[in-house]
């Protein structure tokens, strides 16, 4: 097998390292902490709101195709695949639907409280199912760390 199909079974890109712990990924979560926390209470409205959407629609996939690789046996295009429905199955839950996004605010709200952070509570809005197409832009991520891959099954 040579070392680009490797990095391809193996979710690595050059560096050795998952997707996940690459610069645009980490900035990502970097800047969705910073909306959430910050952001959203200064300047609460739709920029700011959708903005989260974006970027967990980005950041989400890879995270969980990070965790795959450490506790499961599937090789790397599985995994992404697995974190682009995951994370469009939580989204669709929680801005779809009202049960779901209350069942997300019984969950984070206590926990940001306990961690002594104030969030905004997520509220059900259809209109952030606009975010759904960055997770291609997650999948493409993902395979671009592959010198392998020159187009997205």
């Amino acid at each position: 097998m040579s070392g680009s199909s490797q990095q391809w079974e193996s979710g690595e890109g050059a560096s050795g390292l998952e997707p996940f712990y690459s610069a645009p990924a980490l900035s990502a979560v970097a800047l969705f902490a910073l909306n959430n926390w910050v952001l959203k209470q200064r300047f609460p409205g739709w920029v700011t709101g959708k903005l989260s959407d974006l970027l967990v629609c980005f950041f989400l996939p890879l995270y969980i195709a990070a965790l795959l690789r450490h506790c499961s046996a599937l090789e790397a295009k599985l995994r992404i695949k697995a974190g682009i429905a995951l994370t469009a199955a939580l989204l669709i839950a929680v801005k779809g639907s009202w049960l779901g996004s209350d069942l997300l605010n019984a969950i984070v709200q206590p926990l940001s409280a306990w961690l002594g952070m104030h969030t905004r509570p997520n509220f059900a809005d259809p209109s952030d199912l606009i975010a759904l197409p960055v997770l291609w832009l997650a999948f493409v991520f993902f395979a671009a760390r592959s010198p392998r891959t020159s187009h997205v099954d």
